[in-house]
């Protein structure tokens, strides 16, 4: 196998690997978070008009992931362009900031908006700059 192949299959191999450590560190920040709240007995509920919701282990779990894969498949979207990385982090700001919108919003107990709050940090300030430095256009 030429140099260059295994070359490209090592940096391949790099980039998910960092990519799924990023979500999987995400994750764990997300669910410290929502364990501390929930030892401290914040009741993690939000009414956003349509009912009261419980925010679980496993809806927190399921939104790590789900934001952490479709924030990887824009980016591997966006890394064919030149500027794409420059573009994937501009979205990945304005969709934090978005994010704190429904938190403000909600009808909740400032203990469940802090912890949202938190949570909703937490997620951007691992996955963001780990897909940022895991790309090789960065």
């Amino acid at each position: 196998m030429p140099i260059e192949a295994r070359t490209t299959s090592v940096a391949g191999r790099s980039t998910v690997r960092t990519r799924l450590v990023a979500i999987g560190i995400a994750l764990v920040a997300a669910v410290a978070i929502w364990g501390i709240a929930t030892a401290a007995g914040a009741p993690l509920e939000v009414d956003q008009g349509q009912g009261v919701m419980s925010i679980s282990l496993i809806s927190v779990v399921f939104a790590v992931v789900f934001v952490g894969l479709l924030a990887w498949g824009l980016l591997a979207l966006l890394e064919r362009s030149a500027r794409g990385v420059t573009i994937w982090t501009v979205i990945a700001g304005i969709v934090t900031a978005l994010s704190f919108f429904p938190v403000i919003a909600s009808e909740a107990t400032t203990g469940t908006r802090v912890t949202l709050a938190a949570m909703h940090l937490a997620v951007a300030a691992v996955i963001i700059p780990l897909f940022r430095r895991s790309s090789g256009a960065a």
